[in-house]
């Protein structure tokens, strides 16, 4: 996929590989890499490393080896046709007309997610609720828009589908978008296409402009991290 222009950090790449990752970000972490061939080489460069330094710092052992090597010799003959790959289909995610093919690593939590609630501005959202942390996922229709907000944590947010922009820039499939208390924000789509992202937080929104600014009291009785 070749029109990805954000990516996770280098170190969160990093991290990802070295398996620190957890909760959302590690989710969307690993289901941008599964869409862009950036990111697949970039990890796989960084796992090769870890390989390397494993095996350099790994001390001799004889008697491991020699225990190994019996063994393998020990095992009786076996059928080394290789296995028939799975071929599991994946179920298309819906909301009312539209259909999204999802990366596999999400299309496999489908099970976990909420209904769809109906939110002013042509939004519908739902919530993957994955036990000790949760996502949201989002659809803006055509011509829609996010009130203006900024963030009280940390924010990632994937585009599985279609684009929106915002006063940074133009956001297409596969790209990821990592946000924080610095960034002020308002996402919003173009009367030609509608978009699908999913995102993460660790802190509730905080609302900026317009009529939103009255949630923002009770914005920790809807968060859920």
């Amino acid at each position: 996929m070749s029109n990805i222009t954000h990516h996770p950090s280098l170190e969160l790449i990093q991290r990802f590989a070295n398996g620190e990752l957890i909760g959302g970000t590690a989710l969307l972490v690993s289901a941008h890499t599964e869409m862009c061939r950036h990111c697949q080489q970039l990890k796989a460069q960084h796992e090769q490393v870890l390989a390397q330094q494993s095996l350099t710092n790994a001390a001799p052992n004889t008697e491991l080896d020699d225990m190994l090597t019996s063994m393998l010799a020990s095992l009786p003959d076996v059928d080394r046709t290789p296995p028939s790959p799975l071929t599991t289909a994946r179920s298309p995610l819906t909301l009312q007309q539209h259909r999204f093919e999802l990366p596999r690593v999400l299309a496999n939590q489908l099970d976990k997610l909420g209904s769809w609630s109906s939110q002013p501005g042509k939004l519908h959202q739902a919530r993957l609720d994955l036990g000790d942390h949760s996502l949201q996922l989002i659809h803006m229709d055509r011509n829609s828009t996010v009130p203006a907000h900024t963030h009280k944590g940390n924010e990632v947010t994937l585009v599985l589908h279609g684009g929106f922009s915002d006063d940074q820039g133009d956001y297409k499939l596969g790209d990821f978008i990592a946000l924080d208390q610095r960034h002020e924000h308002q996402p919003r789509t173009d009367d030609h296409e509608d978009c699908l992202v999913i995102s993460a937080v660790d802190a509730p929104l905080h609302f900026t402009s317009g009529l939103a600014r009255m949630l923002n009291p009770l914005s920790n009785l809807f968060f859920k991290p």
